[in-house]
């Protein structure tokens, strides 16, 4: 590949201490051609010497430094240059034969003279090259004359067109795949009415473009348009239209034909490649609130090729989405009112903080955290009994007294349970609590939060809580080894996460404190304790 550079035909001073010698490598610009062609002229316009020009921007195969010294590629400019310059006398010379233009011969002399060369020379070594270029600047002429005058026949069919009825949008012009797309934005109203979807009892899945509409899904994502409806984001959707779409571009400095209305033929199809839960959700929503009709969505719109392609298409975008975990959408969720109540109680809780996993729904093996934000959010529930679902019932008061109970338990369990201090304040490495330890897991704080309950569920009020009874959580051993938790949290030397596992190690926990169970959780320890050969 060639690659282009800066060299000083001569001598060259630059202001008082920068000189360059005859053949010098001045730049390197390798692919960059325009960037060779500035440097070159920045530097000519800083000699004080008119007259002939010092730089030039060169092209050549080999591979050079800054510095080098090429007398051979100043020599092959100059014949490049004289070559260059020949050839367009010679073509002001046959101007008036093949164009018909008037050319001064008096300029024609002095070029002549300024070559050294005659005209029969002239004729001699460039004739054919001159004719040939000049027959190639007509050729470009009247393609461009032609192609003028097809847009303006072009323009004319189309304002034709545009009097007959389409579903016109505001829309913007892109490529992807070598192929023409739209993004227009389409008002609700167009949305549910003119946008389909493949109906399951019509069409067999193998003959469809996208998934069984699920009716309760598409009833949430209305539910959540209607309640935040000055507060809502609903991402674009995809859709395929069954015939050829007619792009007028608006006059735009900068959007090189990019913006403009997209013209849909009345006939044509538009099918819902992906979001049809969000269409079936707008048109519910709008339903409830016909004001909603006049705001609009984002629609990546293609043209349809066909069954097997909107199929394609469809996979294509959902095997590539990535679900975000619960844990993050727990997180960002602030609209959630339990979720920030869970924040809000942790904000209580730095120690206990610094120990969750905001992010997955699980910490890694080698992560320094102890528990997800879901199996907090699970804990808070066994504790107070409050879920997503009646923590509107719980006022401010309520909560900020549970938060202050939290405090109080996390601060005694950090007094009486074996290892807790050491593993909430990192003494001992959270790798090291999952292999070791049964205290570290999710299950054994869903069991601790069991636990709380019950503690709470025996005392007429926050005040005459026995905390007391939480000293004898001392009696926990917290290895995994321990006949304490085989059968109920580990099963075969493993931790096992079942709602039978929670159950029976809280009732453990409750057992060492002397708290009174359920029929059922007496039943279910007993039946581990026979199991294990425990009487």
């Amino acid at each position: 590949m060639s690659k282009h550079y800066v060299i000083a035909l001569q001598f060259a001073m630059i202001g008082k201490k920068t000189s360059y010698s005859q053949g010098e490598i001045v730049s390197i610009h390798h692919s960059d051609d325009s960037a060779a062609f500035v440097k070159a002229g920045e530097l000519n316009k800083k000699i004080t010497r008119f007259g002939s020009r010092h730089f030039a921007a060169i092209e050549c195969d080999e591979l050079l430094k800054k510095g080098d010294i090429r007398l051979d590629l100043v020599e092959q400019w100059e014949k490049d240059e004289y070559d260059r310059s020949a050839l367009y006398t010679m073509e002001l010379v046959l101007r008036p034969e093949m164009t018909g233009e008037a050319i001064d011969d008096s300029k024609i002399a002095d070029m002549l003279a300024g070559l050294k060369i005659t005209i029969s020379e002239l004729r001699e070594r460039y004739e054919d090259a001159a004719r040939k270029s000049i027959a190639e600047s007509l050729r470009i002429v009247q393609e461009t004359a032609h192609h003028k005058a097809r847009r303006q026949a072009a323009a004319v069919d189309l304002k034709k067109d545009r009097q007959e009825i389409t579903f016109t949008f505001p829309a913007v012009r892109g490529i992807q795949a070598t192929r023409e797309y739209y993004v227009a934005q389409v008002p609700y109203g167009v949305l549910a009415k003119l946008f389909v979807f493949d109906e399951e009892d019509i069409v067999p899945a193998e003959f469809r473009a996208q998934r069984t509409l699920s009716t309760r899904r598409a009833q949430d994502i209305s539910d959540y348009v209607l309640g935040n409806a000055e507060d809502y984001v609903l991402p674009a959707l995809t859709a395929s239209v069954s015939k050829e779409m007619a792009f007028e571009p608006i006059a735009l400095p900068g959007a090189s034909d990019r913006v403009g209305m997209l013209h849909i033929p009345l006939d044509a199809t538009l099918l819902i490649n992906d979001g049809q839960h969000r269409r079936k959700g707008i048109e519910l929503a709008i339903a409830q609130n016909p004001v909603l009709k006049h705001e609009t969505i984002a629609v990546t719109i293609y043209y349809d090729r066909g069954l097997e392609r909107s199929q394609q298409m469809f996979a294509d975008i959902n095997a590539r989405a990535v679900k975000p975990s619960s844990a993050i959408n727990a997180l960002y969720d602030r609209r959630n009112p339990f979720n920030t109540w869970v924040l809000d109680i942790l904000d209580k809780l730095p120690e206990i903080k610094r120990r969750i996993d905001f992010e997955n729904a699980s910490p890694g093996a080698k992560s320094h955290k102890l528990w997800s934000l879901v199996s907090f959010k699970r804990f808070v529930t066994l504790f107070s009994g409050y879920t997503e679902k009646n923590i509107a019932s719980l006022d401010e008061e309520k909560k900020a007294e549970f938060i202050s109970v939290m405090t109080r338990f996390f601060s005694e369990c950090k007094s009486h349970i074996p290892q807790w201090a050491a593993m909430i304040d990192g003494h001992v490495p959270a790798s090291e609590v999952r292999e070791q330890w049964v205290i570290g897991h999710a299950v054994w704080l869903e069991a601790l939060g069991m636990y709380g309950k019950a503690l709470l569920d025996r005392a007429s009020a926050v005040a005459h809580v026995e905390w007391d009874k939480m000293a004898r959580l001392s009696l926990v051993d917290p290895l995994k080894t321990s006949s304490q938790w085989a059968g109920r949290c580990v099963v075969l030397g493993k931790m096992q996460k079942t709602t039978d596992g929670v159950k029976s190690s809280a009732a453990k926990l409750m057992q060492f404190s002397n708290m009174s169970m359920s029929e059922d959780l007496i039943s279910l320890s007993r039946k581990i304790d026979m199991a294990a050969g425990i009487q």
